[in-house]
């Protein structure tokens, strides 16, 4: 048997002593109280600190009176005793019921043809978006009997993903960032009269390119549902707020690529991040092997220059085996790319003392061959069809029971 609140408690959420048509998500209902003895251990929430499970996948919240609701708030960085916090707890709150209602609940995409359940209804109930109140949501979400705290756990997922996409140094030094890096990429880059890009290395070195493109600005409603799909859910997370493509002719071709963008120190080797690099177009090892070879025969007199050169439009023999390769499981196995995640010193001022500091702002540079690129286009490696597939990953993640029958 549960204790409860009674109605003189001093700690009430104020939802409790309201009347039932005042619209409250909290009116009328008794609130459940944690163990009075203190003895209880929150095992889900330990087992998240502990075990690396994500906050957004709790279902479970130990705040119980309206007191703990704002000391955790407050932990969390907001006193709700500020207007200026206030404020923009309370603007994250409203963002959070739009993208819901438009982006998850909304009935103009066919869910059932995409193998997925109905929206439970169009808009998030009164009861709840009216308030406005985060504390409120926080005390609904730890209430398992309550019929609405699943809509309350859905907010506070994405609110909580707003803060910190707000918050990002990353986010908040954007445009700078991807200025900074893409004018090192355009210094090397000379367009040509057929529609090609030319990619201009040292000592005559160049690559004709069959494409070259660039992600200057990532939408913010991107940014929140690639979150909402990431077990971390924070934006440092995010490697492709600045990104750039590079299209070659021949998948082998990439690989040279690569070395001019190193050999002219757009690419800086100690600042790319070994854990992301992603190589499904090339078959590496087996591609070295063969080049040293007609190296070899080039150097005693065997082979010529340009037969040496044209060897990086071989392409039958250099595909990469089949396996895991790719550690996006939303991505499709025909898409078929090099990755390298780099990093680029951003250097920003801030303050009226104009205080200089820098920081490591990562990017993301894709290397596609023409084949590859133009597939990416149609069918089950289009770049649509990968969205539609983080869409109905960060809705399920988010509506979580409320899309069970």
């Amino acid at each position: 048997m549960s204790d409860t609140f009674l109605t003189d408690d001093s700690n009430l959420p104020a939802g409790l002593l309201a009347g039932p048509g005042d619209g409250l998500p909290l009116a009328g209902y008794e609130l459940t109280l944690p163990d009075p003895f203190g003895i209880e251990m929150p095992w889900e929430v330990l087992g998240a600190m502990i075990q690396g499970k994500s906050s957004i996948d709790l279902t479970s919240m130990p705040v119980y009176t309206r007191e703990e609701a704002k000391e955790f708030v407050a932990s969390y960085g907001f006193d709700l005793d500020l207007p200026e916090d206030q404020a923009e707890m309370e603007a994250y709150f409203i963002e959070a019921v739009h993208f819901i209602e438009h982006r998850f609940l909304t009935r103009s995409v066919d869910w059932q043809a995409l193998g997925e359940p109905l929206s439970p209804m169009e808009k998030i109930p009164l009861s709840i978006t009216a308030n406005r109140n985060v504390l409120d949501l926080l005390l609904l979400a730890s209430q398992p009997g309550h019929p609405n705290r699943p809509w309350a756990c859905a907010l506070l997922k994405v609110i909580h993903t707003l803060v910190y996409i707000q918050n990002s140094p990353l986010y908040k030094h954007h445009a700078q960032a991807s200025e900074a890096i893409l004018s090192r990429f355009r210094e090397v880059l000379l367009p040509q009269s057929d529609g090609t890009i030319l990619l201009k290395g040292r000592r005559a070195r160049e690559l004709k390119l069959y494409a070259f493109e660039a992600k200057h600005h990532k939408p913010r409603e991107s940014i929140l549902i690639k979150l909402l799909c990431k077990k971390e859910n924070v934006a440092e997370n995010v490697w492709d707020l600045v990104g750039v493509r590079l299209v070659t002719f021949h998948p082998a071709e990439a690989l040279l690529a690569v070395d001019i963008l190193r050999e002219q120190k757009v690419i800086l080797f100690p600042n790319v991040i070994p854990s992301r690099s992603r190589n499904t177009l090339v078959d590496f090892e087996h591609f070295q092997a063969l080049y040293e070879e007609a190296l070899s025969e080039y150097k005693q007199g065997q082979r010529s220059l340009q037969s040496l050169q044209d060897f990086f439009h071989t392409a039958d023999s250099i595909l990469p085996k089949e396996g895991p390769h790719n550690a996006n499981p939303l991505s499709s196995p025909q898409y078929r790319s090099l990755h390298i995640t780099c990093r680029h010193l951003l250097r920003v001022k801030s303050g009226a003392g104009h205080t200089e500091t820098r920081f490591a702002f990562p990017y993301e540079i894709q290397m596609l061959d023409k084949a590859s690129y133009l597939d990416s286009k149609i069918g089950d490696g289009a770049h649509a069809h990968y969205k539609q597939r983080q869409l109905i990953a960060a809705r399920r993640r988010v509506l979580g029971p409320l899309l069970k029958p």
